[in-house]
């Protein structure tokens, strides 16, 4: 007996239909061999996560203004590089 799945499980789970917003110029993004991090100099509390340039999403983290925080790995993970940092819902 086989067991045959609908090729519709056959895509990652975490594909998503589109991308995550870009976070806004005021944040920036510190890339190292070991960490990712981001600098808010936004006046307001963002969310943000790391998006690697394979496409992989971060957590979210919530970054309120003047913070400087580490929001995900760095260019030796799993992931390689970050791409950019994007903005996430909080809360």
């Amino acid at each position: 007996m086989s067991l045959m799945l609908p090729f519709a499980l056959a895509e990652p789970a975490s594909a998503r239909s589109e991308s995550p917003e870009p976070a806004p110029a005021c944040v920036t993004l510190y890339e190292s061999w070991r960490y990712t991090q981001a600098a808010n100099d936004c006046a307001d509390t963002l969310g943000l996560m790391v998006v690697y340039q394979d496409g992989a999403t971060g957590p979210c983290y919530t970054l309120p203004p003047g913070a400087f925080s580490t929001v995900g790995e760095g260019y030796l993970g799993l992931h390689g590089h970050p791409d950019h940092l994007a903005v996430c819902a909080i809360g």
